[in-house]
């Protein structure tokens, strides 16, 4: 496959060097001047620090996808390599798995996706007293974090970026001594070679919930299952799975933890009072309208399957309006945590989503962070925001 010019050397490291050059010699000088005056801010309550970090992402949001920049860990030879942290390597699904069934198994058959063998990071709190074993001690709690990165980006390694949600987690929970993250494998799509689209992701998480409760000897109802953005959308998918499939020696976790979660992949929700439109400006996404949210994202993931199924499968997009009826659509789901920034594009589908679960009787908790761009909890820069979200959830958590 021919690759573009910009992901060719030398033409890559000049765009690189360039993009680099302008916008720590041009763009933030000319930022800083511009956002002085609070009205010129995207939300007048913020710094003049948090305005043109949002303006870095949004030009960097795109950067992976154009001259391609891989976000992926090395997986470590050892825990010797990691901090209060361990490495485990989940088995893939064998293929005639009684777990492996329904809509997930259907979309996979479509799409020519296998279970595969993937890692995962057991984060560990210092001074807790985890076995060697890992197994599960009586009645211990514990997280399954699935992170986010529009499907194609992100690692659970303990040292990325993204990891400071992981961290963030653990770190204000009274009650977690660990939390495992699974390192699913990442879509691609054109002009990459395509790969991993959906249920990968979902299988891979699904083999971690299973490594959970039938090796480690977790009790479901003590297991958090918890996504931010296109992690929350697996993790949505996940549960949605283990209560269709209803199967005995695999239930339902005990709760479910949505942080900004990207729960309409089809963006059908365009009219004047949508998040998409009304916060257009204010979230950390491009504003070029060739650049618009989770475009390679969506393509990578949907893989095969028609592009009507980004609006009507409830795996996908299960706060789509196109989805009709509605009701019965979260029936089993457990209780649920929903949090979003009130500054983000993407808005609406925590709303929804909160919606359609209290219609079909699930315990909802919603916590809408006024000003707060997508994802904010991973960025450690977003305070007080962050903490004060996080210790919410915790409280949540240890309930």
């Amino acid at each position: 496959m021919s690759q573009p010019l910009l992901r060719r050397q030398p033409f890559k490291g000049l765009y690189l060097a360039y993009l680099a050059a302008s916008i720590f010699l041009v763009r933030v000088p000319l930022w800083t001047l511009w956002f002085l005056p609070r009205s010129n801010r995207p939300k007048s309550s913020w710094p003049i620090s948090r305005c043109i970090r949002v303006m870095l992402l949004r030009q960097l949001t795109g950067l992976p996808g154009k001259v391609g920049l891989s976000s992926r860990y090395s997986v470590p030879k050892s825990d010797d390599e990691l901090k209060n942290a361990r490495v485990v390597w989940l088995e893939a699904l064998p293929e005639d798995a009684k777990i492996f069934t329904g809509e997930v198994r259907r979309l996979a058959a479509i799409t020519g996706v296998k279970s595969a063998r993937v890692p995962a990071y057991w984060f560990i709190k210092p001074g807790s007293a985890v076995s060697q074993d890992l197994k599960a001690k009586s009645g211990e709690v514990t997280l399954l974090h699935v992170h986010g990165g529009a499907f194609h980006l992100g690692s659970a390694h303990p040292d990325s970026t993204i990891s400071s949600l992981t961290h963030g987690l653990l770190h204000h929970s009274k009650k977690l001594e660990r939390v495992l993250a699974v390192d699913y494998r990442l879509s691609a799509t054109a002009p990459d070679p395509p790969a991993n689209p959906f249920p990968a992701a979902v299988l891979d998480s699904l083999a971690a919930y299973q490594y959970l409760v039938k090796d480690l000897g977790f009790e479901p109802q003590n297991i958090i299952i918890a996504g931010d953005s296109a992690g929350g959308n697996i993790a949505y998918a996940l549960v949605r799975h283990l209560v269709e499939s209803a199967i005995p020696e695999l239930p339902p976790p005990g709760r479910l933890l949505s942080l900004s979660s990207w729960l309409d992949l089809s963006s059908s929700r365009m009219g004047q009072d949508a998040s998409l439109r009304k916060n257009f400006f204010s979230d950390i996404f491009s504003t070029d309208l060739k650049n618009q949210f989770g475009g390679y994202g969506t393509n990578s993931y949907l893989g095969a399957l028609d592009r009507e199924e980004l609006k009507t499968n409830r795996y996908l997009s299960p706060c789509s309006p196109h989805i009709n009826p509605t009701e019965g659509l979260f029936k089993g789901f457990p209780p649920t945590f929903v949090s979003a920034g009130g500054a983000e594009k993407i808005l609406d589908d925590s709303l929804v989503a909160a919606e359609r679960l209290k219609a079909d009787g699930v315990p909802v908790t919603v916590d809408v962070v006024p000003d707060a761009v997508h994802d904010f909890m991973v960025f450690t820069w977003h305070e007080p925001e962050r903490t004060n979200a996080l210790k919410r959830v915790c409280k949540w958590l240890d309930e």
